[in-house]
């Protein structure tokens, strides 16, 4: 180009200006031609959001950015990667699961079906056992070998991160249980800890509560757990109590001696200054059905006194356990090689009968409650006989033209003790008064499994499919037992706030972004006892720490759930 009268060198900077201009104006161009990127990673449209607190449903949509919730109200102008249509629909926190079981279940399969497709989000292991507090000698090696996977991790929360880098889809933490602690320490002897056993299980829990153990649990009605003495807990309960942990407890007995039972649990939160929870709360014996209101009086009481003393609860009448919980404790002193033992012992199985007959003050009469007919086979050891499962204990014993008590005897034996079974034992009337308490959350007392596939054995208890859509279905919305806005703070902020459990259970900005998304019309269970790996309808969606895990009520495949920390590990947020 010539620049008639401007020098040469003016007139190559004006070129090269020129076309600078050009260049940038052509780059504006292009950017405003380029989309920008989302606002949101997801975003939950168009539901009837129940936050969680209990206060009544606001229409909004939700937004989701990485893990967190980073927005509430109309977001309808607003971009976003993912979106997902509530229209019509309820939309909260995610379920929490009081009493989970999926420890070893989630190791083999993380998918957790039965437990995600219920809108649970989260759940807290460890009521008589957790993988987070095995040993190398208590470790079930049996079961990593199946899995190809070693014993490597570094102590209670090494096992919550290997669990989740092997893809889960719900969020897990644990308690410590002072069943396992006492096996390790102690083993399984009927008698009490010497002072310098007490003070190892008591430096074992104080590790396992800096590591991240939301406190310490009993199954009081088990042996091991029932040979301590109610000092030894205590001790242990003021360790956790230190970190800011709770004291959760299947007490004793939940049937002639639930009272006594109670008082010991009310005795070592007021002496161990500890939150004390008990686990599935009920009356597990039919000569005191619908005595439930005077056990609620009693907890009210403490509560009235400043105690804080709560429960959990599941929505059925029906107890899940093993078939030698219903032997006296004596009998399991030593260990299963000697309760075998002792089975196998005519005269043993004398005594045993003579026992259960009578009644016993030391332990938890499951079988003379229920009675033959009101024990039903669930599930036996691998290789066992199938042929049981479903049956009662009397129809087995009229197939096999054998007493009812040679019949109880001779399962046990021929499976190991491996034997699980569902016990007759509480009216629904109780179920009711204990679901009626706003002090009561929800947990479902089984483990996360599929409903078809080899994994998919026995005939376990419908609790493990159904729970939460059948508090959700057949008592608040059939029965109006307790409103929507109200049961729904108990399955997520109260739940929470009863395990200490940090910026989870509710819709909430800055919060992690675990939602369920409901139809509050027609959410119920379908599993029953003849059928109960069925899944429930009505749940269409889960998100989990933001990722979006079930869709139009299926499985997405993904998986995004993590270890839950307790009050003793310091929280850290992820700086991005």
């Amino acid at each position: 180009m010539k620049t008639r009268g401007i020098p040469p060198a003016r007139a190559r900077t004006l070129t090269v200006a020129s076309a600078t201009v050009a260049v940038l104006a052509g780059l504006a161009l292009l950017s405003s031609c380029r989309p920008s990127p989302p606002e949101f990673d997801l975003i939950v449209r168009g539901g009837l959001v129940l936050d969680g607190t209990g206060t009544p449903a606001m229409r909004a949509d939700v937004g989701v950015q990485g893990d967190r919730i980073t927005a509430l109200g109309d977001l309808s102008d607003r971009t976003t990667t993912e979106s997902l249509d509530a229209d019509g629909q309820v939309v909260a926190p995610g379920f929490i699961d009081t009493q989970g079981q999926s420890g070893r279940m989630l190791l083999e399969d993380g998918a957790g079906a039965s437990h995600i497709r219920q809108g649970i989000t989260s759940e807290v292991i460890g009521e008589a056992s957790t993988p987070a507090l095995w040993v190398p000698g208590s470790a079930d090696q049996s079961l990593l070998t199946r899995l190809g996977e070693r014993f490597d991790w570094s102590g209670f929360n090494g096992f919550l991160e290997r669990l989740a880098s092997r893809g889960i889809t719900v969020n897990v933490g644990s308690l410590a249980p002072l069943n396992q602690l006492r096996v390790d320490v102690i083993g399984p002897a009927q008698r009490e800890a010497r002072p310098e056993e007490l003070e190892e299980m008591r430096r074992r829990l104080d590790t396992a509560m800096r590591q991240g153990a939301f406190g310490l649990s009993s199954a009081l009605i088990y042996p091991p757990g029932s040979y301590a003495s109610t000092d030894e807990i205590v001790v242990l309960a003021k360790t956790a109590a230190i970190h800011g942990g709770r004291y959760v407890t299947h007490i004793r007995g939940e049937g002639d001696r639930v009272e006594t039972a109670l008082d010991e649990a009310i005795t070592i939160a007021e002496q161990a200054q500890i939150p004390v929870v008990i686990y599935h709360l009920k009356i597990a014996t039919r000569t005191r059905w619908k005595t439930m209101p005077a056990i609620v009086a009693r907890l009210e009481r403490a509560r009235a006194r400043g105690l804080d003393v709560s429960a959990t609860a599941y929505p059925y009448p029906v107890a899940g356990t093993s078939l030698d919980a219903s032997l006296p404790d004596w009998v399991h002193d030593g260990g299963d090689a000697a309760m075998l033992r002792r089975l196998a012992d005519p005269a043993m199985r004398a005594r045993i009968r003579r026992d259960i007959e009578r009644g016993h003050d030391g332990w938890e009469n499951f079988l003379r409650a229920a009675g033959f007919d009101g024990v039903t086979i669930a599930d036996v050891k691998a290789g066992g006989d199938t042929s049981v499962i479903g049956l009662t204990l009397a129809e087995i014993a009229r197939r096999r033209g054998r007493s009812d008590w040679d019949t109880f005897f001779d399962l046990l034996i021929e499976h190991d003790g491996a034997v699980a079974a569902l016990y007759a034992l509480m009216h629904e009337d109780d179920v009711r008064e204990v679901l009626r308490q706003p002090w009561v959350t929800i947990g479902s007392d089984s483990s996360a499994q599929p409903a078809e596939g080899p994994l998919a054995v026995g005939r376990p208890h419908p609790r493990g499919f159904g729970s939460f859509p059948r508090v959700l279905g057949r008592y608040v919305r059939d029965e109006g037992l307790v409103p929507l806005p109200a049961m729904v703070r108990r399955l997520t902020m109260g739940a929470a706030e009863q395990f200490g459990i940090r910026e989870r259970g509710q819709v909430r900005p800055g919060w992690y972004a675990d939602l369920v998304v409901f139809d509050p019309a027609t959410i119920r269970d379908t599993a029953t006892f003849d059928r109960p790996r069925q899944y429930p309808v009505g749940v269409t969606a889960v998100v989990v720490n933001g990722v979006v895990t079930v869709k139009d009520g299926a499985l997405t495949g993904r998986r995004a759930g993590r270890a839950l920390l307790g009050p003793g590990v310091v929280p850290t947020r992820d700086p991005s």
